[in-house]
């Protein structure tokens, strides 16, 4: 039993300073401490954020060259499919055109071929 008691106030003994309270110059340091602890921290972080900030700014040029690019080479290919269009279409036109103004021509060189004909006879039958 005695060795109960004196453990039992052994540990209230020890545990008696658990019931200390912080004071207000105790707080402060721990802020400060902290805080620096938070600073050291941030910086290297700062120094991170302004490297990507750099790094974003020089992608960002770099694709709007890349852009540039690809509108010249989107206007290229408009243009030489423009020509492809125009050296298939024109003289397709132009064809075209002449072969009605052919059939047109047919045409009058059968009609006149038909009254030939016809005067040829008139002619044979009424001398």
């Amino acid at each position: 039993m005695k060795t109960i008691l004196s453990l039992s106030v052994f540990f209230c003994a020890i545990a008696l300073p658990v019931f200390g309270q912080l004071t207000d110059t105790d707080l402060n340091k721990i802020r400060l401490i902290i805080q620096e602890e938070i600073k050291k921290e941030i910086e290297p972080i700062k120094a991170d954020i302004v490297t990507l900030k750099t790094d974003v700014a020089w992608i960002k040029g770099k694709l709007e060259g890349i852009d540039k690019q690809v509108t010249h080479g989107t206007n290229v290919t408009y243009g030489l499919i423009a020509l492809i269009v125009a050296a298939v279409a024109i003289p397709q036109f132009l064809i075209a055109r002449r072969s009605k103004q052919d059939r047109a021509l047919e045409r009058q060189v059968e009609m006149l071929t038909q009254e030939i004909e016809k005067l040829k006879q008139q002619r044979i039958v009424n001398p």
